[in-house]
């Protein structure tokens, strides 16, 4: 017996599959499904075994997911295979789209010339772009929770944890400036401004935000204001 979904997944209706072998009415497929038919002969199942193949028109490749579940009698002898397949080709476009944008997203970070972080709703740093680690020299490990911290000067670590609770409190943006050190031992000037995103439950979620080097603009502004004393 087959139903006819299943028959017109196979291109035939379902009359046609009577009294006829899998090798004859799905050829193609065949070889590859063959181990999973003489399992459950002999009384093993297999679940969820995915397979790519054309349905309908030809060339339109789709995944199918099957299961194989031997048959029993009231004996508990095996008299057949019960087959199970199920068309998951748009959940795999789906899981592809979305796999594809992820790497789009990271391609971009890892380009961007500022560095872009990803806070908790704590403070807690989850996740930063691979430049903090070319300029500082701390790992992404390294810089999780507060970390990061290491990586600042020690007059503006009090500075910028007092900012930082302050704006995690009103729940506002945060513009953020302080001395980082470099993998080359040098102080520079950054810039880190960032915002929440709030969930469904009006709560925040995360923080997101960038980095920028603002070290020789801090410098000409402070040379600009000595000039004018």
């Amino acid at each position: 017996s087959i139903n006819r979904r299943l028959a017109e997944m196979n291109g035939a209706p379902e009359d046609e599959h009577i009294g006829r072998t899998p090798r004859e009415m799905i050829s193609t497929l065949y070889p590859r499904v063959e181990p999973y038919i003489q399992r459950a002969l002999r009384g093993e199942a297999t679940q969820d075994v995915e397979f790519s193949r054309a349905i309908g028109d030809p060339g339109a490749a789709r995944t199918i997911l099957c299961s194989y579940q031997p048959a029993l009698d009231e004996a508990g002898e095996v008299i057949g295979v019960s087959v199970a397949v199920v068309d998951i080709t748009e959940r795999k476009q789906a899981e592809e789209t979305l796999r594809e944008s992820e790497n789009h997203f990271r391609h971009l970070v890892e380009l961007n010339p500022d560095i872009l972080w990803v806070m908790d709703a704590d403070g807690n740093n989850v996740d930063v772009s691979s430049r903090w680690t070319q300029i500082t020299g701390l790992t992404k490990e390294q810089t999780r929770n507060l970390g990061w911290l290491e990586a600042l000067h020690p007059d503006d670590v009090e500075p910028t944890m007092k900012a930082l609770q302050e704006g995690l409190r009103s729940e506002k943006a945060i513009d953020l400036q302080y001395r980082e050190r470099s993998i080359y031992r040098e102080w520079r000037w950054m810039r880190s401004r960032g915002s929440p995103r709030v969930g469904l439950a009006g709560k925040i979620v995360r923080w997101y935000g960038s980095m920028e080097d603002v070290h020789e603009r801090r410098e000409l502004e402070e040379a600009l204001a000595k000039s004018l004393v």
